[in-house]
């Protein structure tokens, strides 16, 4: 009697395990379905469209007389030609494209009209010039020495600036000897502004005359006296 009470209470406590464990099951099952019916009616992230790139307006010069100059790509067209960086025109209608193609030059008239300056870029007014953009710029050089007065040996600096002559150009150093004028072993070049320095020691004692040689350019003379 009492083995089967014993039975019965362990079928009766399975029974109910299982019970349990089902309804668990069950209420996990009706927890998780709200979720995954969450994530369902989620919506997938919609992808942002990229602006528009606006164009860039047109530029057009207006050089006067009824004439304009339009720019494409960066470079002006004349009579349905673009022209090239340096070119010229001149037929009735002068035009001059700067070497960096970045200004433009045009004259609508004779006589003392100056030229009108306009940027490539934008197509605005730069001003106007009175010398034509194409006139050669007569060569010449400055020459200045960092001290008028040194010791034998003793280093100081030559500096000017060089018009007309093109960057990279040499520039040497002359002295006068004897009535003579004789190059010295000391040379540069021309940076791209136009500028030079250059560094001299002299041994020669006494007062110095010094100038700066450039091709066929001369600089004024300067002293330097040696001690």
């Amino acid at each position: 009697m009492k083995g089967n009470t014993a039975t019965m209470r362990h079928t009766t406590h399975r029974r109910s395990a299982l019970r349990t464990a089902t309804i668990s099951v069950a209420v996990g099952a009706a927890l998780l379905a709200p979720a995954a019916a969450a994530l369902a009616s989620t919506p997938a992230p919609q992808r942002v469209a990229a602006a528009p790139t606006a164009a860039p307006k047109p530029v057009k010069i207006d050089i006067g007389a009824g004439v304009t100059v339009p720019v494409k790509g960066g470079k002006p067209y004349y009579k349905g030609k673009a022209l090239k960086p340096g070119q010229t025109v001149n037929d009735g209608i002068y035009l001059h494209l700067s070497a960096d193609g970045k200004k433009l030059y045009s004259k609508t008239q004779g006589g003392g009209t100056p030229y009108a300056i306009w940027d490539v870029k934008t197509g605005k007014s730069l001003g106007t010039q009175k010398a034509s953009p194409t006139a050669k710029v007569k060569a010449a050089l400055t020459a200045k020495p960092s001290a008028t007065s040194v010791k034998a040996w003793q280093e100081l600096r030559v500096s000017g600036k060089a018009t007309g002559i093109k960057a990279g150009s040499k520039v040497g150093l002359q002295q006068k000897q004897r009535g003579t004028w004789k190059t010295l072993p000391a040379s540069t070049t021309v940076n791209k502004s136009g500028a030079y320095t250059l560094r001299v020691k002299l041994g020669l004692k006494g007062t110095n005359e010094l100038r700066m040689k450039s091709g066929a350019t001369l600089s004024p003379v300067f002293k330097v006296t040696v001690r």
